[in-house]
């Protein structure tokens, strides 16, 4: 009972040092829970909406109407759905927003709707609106809508499978201003006879898809059918885009929490190594008095797993409070089912435990190997003691004076504690550094990108193939013919092969030197080359994701390109090694507007407005602040405790110097200053790490969502980032050179009294 009143003693006697121990312990269970809990939560709604309303694995659209779909399902071993859908311009007096809306019919088999409020389709001339459009349009339950001439009732708001996020046209990047959807019954659309078919499929054989997709290609075609808008879910974006977040946040989970345990685990066993040893004399005395190892051991470990065990609760609990906003936030952009949120109970119970496990184990090795000993060693007052290592004893001192020499051993004389140091500032400046990195590779990919390489700004992409003797292209504008494939043996790195006029001007071509690449040959933009290990001179062996069929190129040369993924070749070419007509093409690139007939387009991409296409990086701000705060936060910590710790373990020597007529200025420079090297050291350890870091995350994310990031390093956030890590450095010390300044005269001569 009496050595239990002790702990609570030194806890209350470094307040401030076990506050710093708590928030990164705290900072891990906390990032644990919240990225576990929203990802977890983010994929159940996905997954549950996607089998419960059977979502589409494949979307696609035929020249006629598919005749026997019942027994093209028997063959192909897929539910296949038809459904119109019909695009309508809501007129001024409805819309103060230039609202459009996408009229769907009801699906009976796959994409079913889900119904969010309100009530389904009952009566002819009922509506259901994606509640996005609804809200900001500023429309009710009950109320009516009028399109082309027809009135609707909305009767309430809804979800469809293969509309999670809203995008207009199947390869648009943003969405649509104003833009939504809605489903009306199969009789109200028959009212617009303009409306399109399209199909969806959903294969029984869940295991198999892309086979399944290739089978099911293959079969259209030897119908007759000639085949458009042919996209799986895994390439639809407004199916695939939550699956990125997931896939981000689950990756990052463990190593980051992990990264804030071991640290912790490092300054624990700093702190508790101390205390242990400066206890040494008195654990002998206990051991003479009768108690025993084990007794003290709980006794000493008490601290470290009263510690992390508080952190991770509060860690925990702190996240759960957290974890709804974020998904509600993400709701907003995704049209998912609420199902409400839940957490893992071993999710919970690895962010409470984890660091118990971790800091418990530590601090139990490093109390053992001192309570090893027996009393007489123990009260001898050798642990006390500075011992000189092989570090010191390798430095040769005698040729410093004596103010360098102070400063070296302050920091060799206790290796665990410079460690923590420098670790500990590597950790906070890789993760300043990331963020930076992050919003500067973000800024490359948008200034100097795909959007960049593009002479013309506008991208026309047609649903179906295109031929130039059906009708010239006018002037400033330029054919392209392209489809996705992947290489041999590796379906997870998916690019486009496109065709392009060996004359082209529309798309800008350079090396990695900067010099102009000829378009009259094979090219493959750099990500990846880099990704495949391809150089010039070698093959790349692929296959076309949509009939199945191999390919063989030689790589000629290289594309200076950021997070792109290309194979360029001239169109005349491609067109005869893919067996397509000569003069085919799906894509037009052009200076200026042509008019075509919007049926006949897929999407248009608009590269003229780059404000628009600036949305795409507006969630790095968050991001960078808020790395940066976390950044900030774990220098300060790290840096105090380390420097807390350094001032009590001299208490003995600065009060001799005080006695020896040290001032306290010098003595700040003496103690604090000590640890300059060290941070410098951390510092600059912390970008190699970054980098490590930053390309092995960007690899993993790359294999899971194809997409590829580049990690572009600016000299000047390198600069900024080292002038945030010794401001906090200096702020730090200021706050400790208080605590040093409390330190008396009479520190010294109650040792020697002792």
């Amino acid at each position: 009972m009496t050595l239990q009143k002790r702990v609570w003693r030194i806890i209350k006697e470094n307040k401030g040092r076990y506050i710093g121990i708590l928030i990164l312990i705290l900072l891990g269970s906390f990032y644990f829970t919240a990225a576990t809990g929203i990802a977890n939560n983010l994929k159940k709604m996905v997954v549950k909406f996607a089998e419960e309303y059977k979502q589409e694995d494949l979307t696609f659209s035929t020249d006629k109407p598919i005749k026997d779909i019942a027994a093209l399902e028997d063959a192909s071993g897929a539910l296949i759905e038809t459904y119109q859908q019909y695009d309508i311009k809501l007129p001024d007096r409805q819309s103060q927003l230039g609202g459009e809306l996408r009229l769907l019919s009801l699906s009976s088999k796959i994409n079913i709707p889900a119904v969010f409020s309100g009530r389904g389709l009952e009566n002819p001339g009922d509506i259901l609106l994606d509640p996005y459009f609804y809200q900001t349009q500023g429309l009710s339950i009950g109320s009516q809508i009028e399109l082309n001439g027809k009135t609707f009732n909305i009767v309430g708001t809804m979800a469809v499978p293969n509309y999670v996020f809203i995008l207009k046209n199947l390869y648009d990047v943003l969405p649509t201003s104003g833009f939504g959807i809605g489903i009306i019954s199969s009789a109200d659309i028959e009212a617009f006879p303009e409306s399109a078919t399209v199909y969806g499929a959903y294969f029984e054989d869940r295991e198999n898809i892309n086979a399944q997709t290739t089978k099911l290609h293959g079969l259209l075609s030897e119908k007759g059918y000639s085949l458009s808008e042919w996209l799986d879910a895994k390439n639809n974006k407004r199916i695939s885009m939550p699956w990125t977040n997931i896939s981000s946040m689950k990756s990052m989970s463990f190593p980051v929490s992990i990264a804030f345990f071991l640290l912790s685990c490092l300054i624990v066993g700093v702190i508790i190594m101390r205390i242990v040893k400066s206890d040494g004399v008195v654990i002998g005395t206990l051991y003479a008095q009768g108690y025993r190892r084990r007794e003290l051991t709980r006794h000493y470990i008490a601290i470290p797993v009263l510690l992390s065990g508080l952190g991770g609760l509060v860690g925990t609990l702190l996240a759960l409070t957290c974890v709804k906003p974020v998904v509600d936030s993400m709701l907003i952009y995704y049209i998912l089912p609420d199902k409400g949120i839940n957490f893992s109970a071993l999710n919970l119970a690895v962010a409470v435990l984890m660091p118990v496990a971790f800091i418990g184990l530590s601090s139990f090795l490093i109390i053992r190997k001192i309570l090893k000993k027996t009393a007489v060693q123990l009260m001898k007052g050798d642990e006390q003691k500075s011992k000189v290592n092989f570090i010191e004893r390798a430095l040769r001192l005698d040729q410093f004076k004596f103010n360098t020499k102070f400063r070296i051993r302050e920091q060799v004389r206790s290796i665990p504690r410079l460690l923590f140091l420098v670790l500990g500032v590597s950790a906070a400046s890789m993760i300043l550094m990331f963020g930076f990195t992050f919003n500067y590779s973000m800024d490359v990919v948008m200034d100097r990108g795909a959007l960049a390489r593009y002479q013309y700004p506008l991208e026309y992409n047609f649903k179906e193939v295109q031929n130039l003797q059906d009708g010239a292209i006018p002037e400033g504008a330029e054919p392209y013919n392209a489809f996705r494939c992947y290489p041999e043996g590796r379906e997870s790195v998916e690019f486009y092969l496109v065709g392009m006029k060996p004359d082209s001007i529309g798309l800008k071509m350079n090396d990695m030197r900067g010099n102009a690449l000829s378009k009259d040959q094979v090219n493959i933009t750099y990500p990846l080359a880099s990704r495949l290990k391809l150089k010039e001179g070698d093959t790349i062996n692929f296959v076309n994701k949509l009939d199945g069929k191999s390919y063989s190129l030689t790589i000629d040369g290289i594309v200076q390109a950021y997070g792109e993924q290309f194979v360029y070749m001239p169109l005349d070419e491609f067109n005869h090694m893919t067996g397509q007509p000569f003069g085919s093409y799906r894509t037009v690139l052009s200076s200026h507007d042509i008019d075509f007939d919007e049926s006949l387009l897929a999407g248009v991409m608009d590269a003229r407005n780059p404000e628009a296409f600036e949305d795409l990086a507006m969630p790095t701000t968050l991001i960078v602040a808020s790395v940066t705060a976390l950044a900030v936060l774990i220098a300060v910590i790290i840096i105090f405790l380390v420097t807390s710790l350094m001032i009590d373990e001299s208490r003995n020597t600065i009060s001799l110097l005080k006695i020896l007529g040290y001032r306290e200025k010098e003595l700040a420079k003496l103690i604090l200053n000590s640890s300059t090297p060290a941070v410098f050291i951390g510092f600059w350890l912390g970008l190699p790490l970054m980098l490590a870091f930053g390309n092995n995350l960007y690899g993993y994310v790359a294999e899971i969502t194809n997409l590829v990031m580049p990690m572009i390093v600016n000299p000047l956030y390198v600069l900024i980032s080292f002038v945030v890590i010794f401001a906090v450095y200096e702020v730090t010390k200021r706050l400790c050179g208080k605590k040093l300044a409390k330190i008396s005269m009479s520190e010294a001569l109650k040792a020697g009294s002792e």
